[in-house]
């Protein structure tokens, strides 16, 4: 078996992601303590790609992988051609030096020393602990995040059940009232127990709901005046 079909064996176990990683760095030669972070994200996209060519799911970690992976791949590529530019700056900037020394000591010129831009740093080695603890640290965010976002959908039906709970009683509330004063219509005042906002809002929600699903009809003479509801 190739390194490639054992990664792929990999990939359709229940092993963990970092295995994978970890046999990767080991079936491409990579340096665990100085990741080629170009060849490894090629490596890694290229055996994802021969899994979706054979029609297997890929879980959900592995695509973060594959995108953190790409994420870093770029930014290892910017830094890179921003050292071969500045490295190249620097050289025009040496030959100029050269010249102009052999110039003025020509002329019998006192020379100026020319200040030279400081290097850059070199980009730092990627090492591979430190490059699975990223990861990591990206797929546990990544699963909060979608945990709060359950949470609130989790949340969300709940409130939707308690409106129907609430259009509910306020209907059975209304057909108790109007049974006890033998009445067709009642106000709107007369079914809210405290005149508070909270109170007011938590009435008139299911209220307008029960006008939509036509069991009951709600009317004002003028506007800001008492409103009139009657059942259907």
């Amino acid at each position: 078996m190739n390194g490639e079909e054992k990664i792929l064996e990999l990939l359709r176990s229940e092993y963990s992601w970092e295995q994978v990683i970890y046999q990767i760095i080991g079936w491409e030669g990579l340096n665990p303590w100085d990741i080629d972070i170009v060849k490894l994200t090629n490596a890694f996209l290229r055996y994802l790609e021969r899994l979706k060519e054979m029609d297997f799911k890929i879980p959900a970690k592995y695509v973060l992988v594959a995108a953190v992976l790409l994420k870093m791949k770029s930014e290892y590529l910017r830094s890179f051609k921003e050292q071969l530019e500045e490295g190249k700056e620097e050289v025009e900037e040496a030959e100029i030096e050269a010249f102009e020394e052999e110039l003025f000591d020509e002329e019998g010129m006192e020379i100026t020393p020319i200040t030279m831009p400081p290097k850059r740093v070199p980009v730092r080695k990627i090492v591979v602990n430190d490059l699975v603890k990223a990861l990591k640290k990206v797929i546990e965010t990544s699963e909060r995040r979608k945990r709060r976002i359950q949470d609130m959908r989790k949340n969300i039906r709940i409130e939707r059940e308690d409106i129907n709970l609430r259009i509910k009683l306020l209907y059975e509330k209304i057909t108790n009232i109007l049974e006890k004063i033998k009445g067709k219509e009642i106000g709107f005042s007369r079914i809210v127990d405290r005149w508070e906002r909270e109170e007011i809002v938590n009435n008139f929600i299911p209220l307008i709901h029960l006008d939509a699903q036509q069991k009951i009809t709600c009317w004002q003479k003028e506007f800001f005046d008492e409103i009139w509801i009657k059942k259907r």
